[in-house]
């Protein structure tokens, strides 16, 4: 009786937590996560290991409104002669990603002339769109806006360009199809797929089991008549030339120094010689630079262009290289597999081990779906099956850890608001209140002050200041408890957090670095914010050290914090003050350089005296952590040349080479500086003792 109790009970567990998985996958958040999940495999999976080079792109970028004599919008004269040097030059396919759907109210002569160069070419696909407009009772209609009625004509087909946004705002899918009224709208690449197979005269074949075929060629449509587009990498990945380097031949002339005449070369190196060329905007004015599952790649946010959005799409239409989502009835049996195997090992096994089994389920199951898409093209889901996994485990186990944890999280709560969170888990790990005293151990420090923040201060009523200064605080706390920092203290506008306590980790210097750069960061959006509030902008300098320092629970026997002290902790409040010399944000020792110069892009600011040590310190900025703009990294290096010829009194070379850094970084507080020292050293050379040791301390 009381196994069969306990099977209905765990059947009912396993159904419960398949059945609540359904239901909030499809809540916006965890349909967001979901979409987010797709992003992550194709992150993962990375650029494709080949392209398709003969689809290439021709953007209407920044390089084309600056060196174009008219502006934007270009004459339709611009587009004919496009058209005419990319015919001339062999293209196989032209796609306008630009819409024409008007006359010219301005010259009919140049809609003439577009019509003619879309004539002569032959090979030219037309862009239209959807439009969409709101009636009454919430009926909204559609109607196709074609292109004008000559162009179309002249044209050899067109299609519409409208991007399928999921509900983050990214794009997926791609339209293939949508029927308007009586009539049946096909995607630009989709019409270009056509056109390069001699399927105009075939309409596409749409079935419930085959799919969206054209010709042979079967597409796995799903939801509006849509595709995955199985993009190959992120923006840029397929060859991209501007429009201005297109027009610019012998008979064009561009403004000022750019007019080289380059496309002269690309019809000798055969750039464009049997290339499908998509046609279309990448400025950012322009607003058709689109979010997909690329747009962080490698720890850069990168928008794609719309059009090249559509090359993706004619790639994967083209290589028949088609993402297949997982049916609903596949899905269903993974989600009673996970809650299945979950429930099996909480009636099994201890709660934590049971808790260990899930974890690895969930991992090896990630770890599946990103081959599955990898290898595959198949896209399993993600999110809910995981949900019913952590359904199923709460279920077999809550009632066993009720009471515990109800008692761990009122004391979390009630303890949390006067120490760390970090030594609150360590109390209650070890059954045991804090105790004065202190060891020595080896970590890191922080410190971050607000740049004239009492001349702000001054400036402001104390409601405005109080306002401001803790939604500062507050960000820059998150920033630091991510990373798994303890937080010190609080000195005014001052922060003080520690990385290596009272948990020890080895990459804590790493870890102090990354919550540096990451709380300028989140500075910077706190200025946007402000700046749209009208409120000041508030600006900060950061020390970090590395060393021996002094830890626990200091100070009298009545009253102690969880804190450090020592001259290291000296050295890292110093470092955050000696910001505002060189014009930094954040300033490193030398001892916390050594621990991460492997990961992370920092340049030698100079060598200081520090008071009661003989031994200069070098002191480093830090620049980012881990990936970084070549920019940057470009700026580390020659400044660390202009440094070395600094250093070797050879003021007059090192004078020129910060100069050429000033121009190029007009804000850059180090070569300032320099610059100011290498003339003072200049008009007043200094005796053969001197040394490049800067006594700030």
């Amino acid at each position: 009786m009381k196994f069969t109790r306990s099977v209905w009970v765990s059947g009912a567990i396993v159904v419960g937590s398949v059945l609540l998985a359904l239901f909030l996958s499809g809540v916006l958040i965890f349909e967001t996560l979901e979409l987010k999940s797709i992003d992550a495999r194709f992150g993962l999976r990375g650029h494709r290991a080949e392209i398709d080079s003969s689809l290439v792109v021709v953007a209407i970028d920044d390089a084309s409104f600056l060196e174009l004599p008219s502006k934007w919008p270009f004459p339709r004269s611009y587009w004919a002669k496009a058209i005419r040097n990319l015919s001339e030059a062999g293209a196989r396919l032209i796609v306008m990603d630009v819409e024409l759907t008007e006359p010219s109210h301005k010259d009919p002569k140049e809609d003439q002339e577009l019509v003619q160069a879309v004539r002569d070419a032959g090979n030219v696909i037309l862009a239209g769109k959807i439009v969409y407009e709101a009636g009454s009772h919430g009926i909204r209609y559609a109607h196709l806006l074609r292109p004008f009625p000559a162009l179309a004509r002249a044209g050899k087909s067109w299609g519409v360009v409208n991007a399928l946004e999921d509900a983050d705002g990214f794009i997926r899918r791609y339209m293939l199809y949508q029927r308007v009224g009586q009539d049946t709208a096909y995607s630009i690449a989709v019409q270009a797929y056509r056109a390069l197979n001699g399927l105009q005269d075939q309409p596409p074949v749409i079935s419930h089991d085959r799919g969206f075929c054209l010709g042979d060629n079967c597409v796995p449509h799903g939801d509006l008549g849509s595709m995955y587009i199985n993009y190959a990498g992120p923006a840029a990945t397929y060859p991209t030339y501007s429009l201005a380097h297109i027009l610019d031949d012998a008979e064009f002339d561009l403004v000022g120094d750019e007019d080289t005449d380059i496309f002269e070369m690309h019809k000798i190196w055969g750039t464009f010689k049997d290339k499908i060329v998509f046609i279309g905007a990448s400025a950012e004015e322009l607003q058709d630079n689109k979010y997909t599952p690329f747009f962080r790649y490698m720890g850069a946010k990168q928008k794609m262009p719309g059009v090249e959005t559509h090359v993706n799409a004619l790639a994967t239409l083209l290589h028949r290289d088609y993402i297949r989502a997982a049916g609903f009835w596949t899905s269903l049996l993974i989600l009673l597999l996970a809650a299945g195997l979950v429930t099996l090992a909480a009636l099994t096994l201890r709660p934590f081990v049971a808790l260990g089994v899930t974890v690895l389920l969930w991992i090896s199951y990630l770890i599946l779906s990103v081959a599955l898409f990898s290898r595959g093209n198949l896209l399993v889901p993600v999110v809910a099956p995981m949900l019913a996994a952590t359904f199923a485990y709460l279920g077999n186990v809550v009632h066993r850890a009720a009471t515990q944890e109800r008692e761990k999280r009122f004391y979390r709560d009630t303890f949390a608001h006067y120490v760390p969170r970090q030594v609150v888990d360590q109390m209650l790990n070890s059954g045991r209140l804090p105790q004065f005293g202190g060891e020595r151990r080896e970590m890191t420090v922080l410190f971050s002050d607000i740049r004239s923040f009492t001349t702000y201060s001054e400036a402001h009523s104390p409601e405005e200041v109080v306002e401001q200064l803790s939604e500062y605080l507050t960000a820059m706390v998150d920033v630091i408890f991510a990373n798994e920092g303890t937080l010190d203290k609080f000195v005014g506008d001052e922060i003080m957090a520690l990385f290596g306590a009272p948990f020890y980790y080895e990459d804590h210097a790493l870890r102090a670095c990354r919550t540096a750069v990451q709380m300028l960061e989140r500075l910077k959006e706190l200025h946007e914010k402000w700046r749209s509030e009208g409120k000041p902008l508030l600006r900060f300098g950061v020390g970090i050290n590395t060393g021996k320092m002094i830890v626990g629970n200091l100070g009298s026997k009545q009253l102690f914090d969880y804190t450090v002290i020592g001259d290291n902790v000296n050295v890292g409040a110093r470092l955050e003050g000696t910001n505002k010399k060189y014009g930094t944000s954040i300033l490193m020792s030398e001892s916390t350089y050594q621990e991460v110069k492997d990961q992370v892009v920092a340049r030698e600011i100079d060598m200081v005296k520090v008071k009661g040590k003989t031994k200069p310190l070098r002191i480093y900025e830090l620049m980012a952590v881990g990936d970084a703009p070549p920019d940057l990294r470009d700026l580390a290096t020659r400044f660390e040349e202009a440094l070395q010829l600094y250093r070797q009194r050879r003021w007059s070379d090192a004078l020129q080479l910060f100069y050429k850094l000033l121009k190029e970084h007009p804000n850059d507080g180090p070569s300032t500086l320099y610059v100011q020292r290498c003339l003072d050293l200049m008009e007043n050379p200094p005796g053969l003792d001197w040394t490049a040791v800067t006594d700030l301390w």
